[in-house]
């Protein structure tokens, strides 16, 4: 609480005026003086709610403190994780979830709740339905559910944090090419109609940090992005520079020592491979 006594969280101006008329109820209740009989019909007028929502309201600040976020508005329904069916048939789920569909042997998950409602109705039990089974299945977790139907390894790569530098000593030793939409979004000439982002692919040097080659397109990313982008990052600037009017030196060309790619399907073609070679 700060120095006004009142509550550091911020509040609405309504739940600050339902505390104000309810505090001194509250005071009067826990003290046990005086009747609250005019006090509880006075609250009803004033607030405009039922004598019920009054003694509601009355309890949570009494629970609480007097705080007025006591009154915020609260989410309906149930908290979140409340499980409403059994232990038995959580014990079912989790067993046949690991031993079906845990593993590399890879069962579909409308086969594993079929096998878990056969072993609930077997048992007596009520059967849960896909969609619980779903959400204790996300409950697990993607990497445990990798690792078990993938391998560590494969859960590694594809969860685990990137550790490392990629360095390089010296101008072209390692370059690296990618793509990425740009941020801006291009409209018609005449009627000023969104058409859309561009790609962009970019060729950077490692060493240097300098961009030594880019292609734009609507198109999506491509091999021909790529093998457009190479071709501009290996040749000379000047006659670039003087279509552009751009005065400004560009000094990065020639052949990269090695690419660094991502595992990108038109990074993965049999041309990008033989353009490198």
């Amino acid at each position: 609480m700060n120095d006004d006594g009142e509550d550091s969280v911020a509040v609405g101006a309504e739940e600050a005026r339902r505390a104000a008329v309810l505090r001194p109820l509250v005071q009067a209740y826990l003290n046990g003086t005086g009747s609250l009989e005019r006090g509880i019909n006075d609250a009803v007028w004033e607030l405009g709610v039922s004598r019920a929502t009054v003694w509601r309201w009355m309890k949570r600040l009494a629970e609480e403190g007097g705080r007025t976020s006591a009154l915020a508005p609260r989410k309906r329904g149930r908290p979140t994780g409340t499980m409403l069916i059994s232990s038995k048939v959580e014990a079912v789920i989790e067993e046949h979830l690991r031993r079906y569909f845990l593993r590399r042997e890879r069962s579909s998950l409308s086969r594993v709740v079929t096998e878990i409602r056969n072993a609930c109705w077997q048992e007596g039990l009520q059967p849960p339905t896909r969609r619980t089974v779903q959400r204790r299945l996300d409950a697990m977790g993607a990497r445990e559910v990798a690792k078990a139907r993938e391998g560590a390894k494969a859960a590694r790569q594809k969860f685990a944090p990137v550790t490392g530098e990629n360095k390089a000593s010296m101008p072209l030793e390692i370059v690296q090419i990618d793509h990425t939409p740009a941020d801006i979004i291009l409209v018609d000439g005449f009627e000023r109609k969104p058409i859309g982002r561009p790609w962009v692919t970019l060729a950077i040097d490692v060493a240097t940090r300098m961009v030594t080659g880019y292609y734009t397109s609507l198109e999506a990313p491509s091999r021909l992005s790529v093998a457009l982008c190479l071709t501009q990052a290996v040749a000379l600037k000047e006659e670039l520079l003087a279509e552009l009017a751009c005065d400004v030196p560009w000094p990065a060309q020639g052949k990269p020592h090695s690419i660094h790619v991502d595992n990108g399907r038109d990074f993965r073609s049999r041309a990008f491979r033989s353009a490198c070679a």
